[in-house]
């Protein structure tokens, strides 16, 4: 495997003053001050420049996922094996790249067209985190082995041999975890991981989904950080899609809330991080330990 981690996100919003507020004062994350030629907001996490790019749209959805390889080398060959497959790869710019802040990267679209942005170099400015709401920081390194990413992203894939074939042959990440979810027939999950001890960066939802994207996680460092949060969430009247709850496969607590256009936030604290020479791949058939009550969007209270 050679990706390293999840980077960073670009997403589309049709109110992103509102996007922004929710992400400052709810889940806690720091404005990135930054000029944008295209209009975009951007929120930081930790030493990285930004990890989501919040861009006016006229939808509300994913634009793209950043993936991040650890060399030139790593990337370059990754870049290679797509385009030997068939795959249509679009070198970004020059000035495309340093929007991103990163060294250079390429675009890529899956099986089930998810895009992509392959990169190296990201350039760090090492601004600490300075959350207006007190919170104390988020998991995104760990120890020697460096950065796990902003968190995870969870991809809709109605055909999702295909796109897991993609991501674990060409894109180089490891299968960590299968879950049929109970109640969801035919439908199947594929946590996948990077070359970092999340337990996955990445997942795979074997159905389509109109924002382009199932959830994204971010992670806090304590327990008393993720209940400020909950409590935040409900004095601004966000719409939680699961109360608090544990998973299962990846031993995260968390809630799930509703970002304004739409999009899902997992929101959680403890996930597992794990030492892939001594793992085997699982097969799961419940999704949680306990809690995780849903309530989706239309759903009777």
């Amino acid at each position: 495997m050679s990706v390293s981690a999840s980077g960073y996100l670009r997403i589309a919003s049709t109110d992103p003053t509102a996007w922004m507020t929710f992400a400052t004062q709810v889940l806690g994350l720091m404005e990135a001050e930054r000029d944008d030629a295209g209009g975009a907001r951007f929120l930081r996490m930790d030493d990285h420049p930004f990890r989501f790019m919040i861009e006016p749209g006229d939808i509300d959805a994913l634009l793209a996922t950043g993936l991040e390889y650890p060399t030139e080398r790593a990337w370059q060959s990754a870049l290679d094996a797509l385009s030997d497959a068939g795959h249509t790869v679009v070198a970004g710019s020059a000035e495309a790249a340093a929007r991103r802040c990163v060294s250079a990267f390429a675009t890529v679209d899956d099986p089930c067209g998810n895009t992509l942005e392959l990169y190296w170099g990201r350039q760090l400015d090492y601004v600490p985190l300075d959350s207006a709401v007190g919170v104390s920081g988020f998991v995104t390194t760990f120890e020697q082995s460096g950065d796990l990413g902003f968190g995870h992203v969870v991809m809709p894939a109605p055909s999702i041999e295909a796109a897991t074939a993609f991501y674990t042959d060409l894109i180089g990440t490891g299968l960590t975890d299968t879950l049929y979810p109970p109640g969801m027939d035919g439908v199947k999950i594929n946590f996948m991981h990077a070359n970092n001890p999340r337990q996955h960066s990445v997942a795979l939802f074997g159905a389509p989904n109109p924002l382009g994207i199932v959830h994204l996680m971010v992670e806090v460092q304590s327990m008393d950080d993720l209940g400020r949060a909950i409590d935040r969430a409900k004095q601004a009247d966000v719409h939680f899609l699961a109360t608090l709850g544990r998973h299962v496969n990846d031993n995260m607590c968390s809630v799930y809330i509703v970002a304004p256009g739409g999009i899902a936030v997992e929101y959680g604290f403890d996930g597992l991080l794990i030492d892939w020479e001594n793992y085997t791949p699982t097969i799961s058939t419940e999704g949680d330990l306990w809690g995780h009550e849903y309530n989706f969007p239309g759903m009777p209270e």
